[in-house]
């Protein structure tokens, strides 16, 4: 079978069986219809993931709790959050629990997290608040389907401090493409409704970016940890095609956070991608679990046709190590 006639087959069936994710990309796309079956921007390729690429291990990557296993076992000098309570409704979390300076998150979701400082907080509100996440079906909304197989479960975490008894004040987002971060968000004051944004390179220059949340960009200069924490986002990434690591610093000490696998839902406009062309460059899907692990039926036909071609089209002439 011809290449014309792969892509137009395996389009069709995208389209056809993941209409309303096609939708979306289209969308993002500014009207011009994705192409999942050899995908090559990052709005496809991130397309291409949701349908193809179900990676089970990312599944537990994706769960909030299980992460901080994942995370130690692959770098055991990190630290984590220490977790104070598990369970799955708000009104069993002992009172004396909730009584410091403490977070209450979801494992199955982005977003779904309450800071409580000094125990001040709204029981009704966040018994409220709780029972809406546990009944959150979140792949269902962008079609990112890791978190369809998470155990839904709350927990309360520690909040991180630093010497001086204070909230840690930055969180870093790291995009880690095969073994390379290339670049990392820093969201500085991130527990205020005033936060600042950085975004460094690899050597650590600040650099200018597209501001798509409008957030007041700060031009501090990267933190002495910054090369430590690019080698441990790297290290924590397991070599995946493509992985956002989100870590924190304190006093030295790096701290995992959290695996992302669709940023912005897998949803990034036209003038981002032109902002960060190197990204779709480094991000080689010769390395995702679809291509790396035998499939079946038409998708084992379909995976060797994608690799071949996207051998031809990086002019590489052998598999990905």
């Amino acid at each position: 079978m011809n290449s014309w006639i792969w892509q137009t087959c395996v389009n069709a069936y995208c389209y056809c069986r993941y209409p309303r994710l096609v939708w979306f990309a289209a969308k993002w796309r500014d009207g011009w219809l994705p192409s999942p079956a050899l995908p090559v921007n990052s709005i496809d390729k991130f397309l291409w993931r949701k349908i193809f690429d179900r990676d089970p291990e990312t599944v537990a990557m994706s769960d909030k709790l299980l992460a901080k296993d994942i995370a130690v076992q692959r770098v055991p000098e990190i630290k984590v959050p220490g977790t104070l309570w598990v369970g799955t409704q708000f009104e069993d979390i002992p009172e004396d629990i909730l009584a410091g300076d403490v977070v209450v998150k979801a494992t199955h979701g982005s977003g779904l997290f309450h800071v409580i400082h000094g125990g001040q907080y709204d029981r009704d509100e966040l018994i409220s608040m709780t029972r809406k996440w546990l009944v959150t079906d979140y792949h269902r909304y962008h079609g990112e389907w890791n978190y369809r197989g998470i155990e839904r479960r709350l927990f309360v975490e520690e909040m991180l401090k630093d010497k001086h008894d204070q909230p840690v004040r930055v969180e870093s987002k790291i995009y880690v493409f095969g073994e390379v971060p290339l670049y990392s968000f820093h969201f500085h004051d991130r527990l205020s409704k005033h936060k600042k944004m950085s975004l460094y390179d690899r050597s650590g220059k600040a650099q200018a970016f597209i501001d798509i949340m409008n957030i007041e960009p700060c031009w501090d200069d990267a933190p002495a940890s910054h090369q430590k924490m690019f080698d441990t986002a790297a290290r924590l990434s397991g070599g995946r095609d493509h992985v956002r690591v989100d870590l924190y610093e304190v006093d030295g000490d790096v701290y995992f956070s959290e695996y992302t696998f669709y940023n912005l839902g897998g949803f990034l406009s036209a003038d981002v991608r032109a902002a960060y062309p190197e990204t779709e460059v480094l991000w080689d899907l010769r390395r995702s679990w679809f291509l790396r692990t035998p499939q079946t039926g038409w998708r084992k036909a379909y995976a060797k046709w994608l690799n071949r071609r996207l051998q031809q089209c990086s002019g590489d002439t052998g598999e990905r190590p």
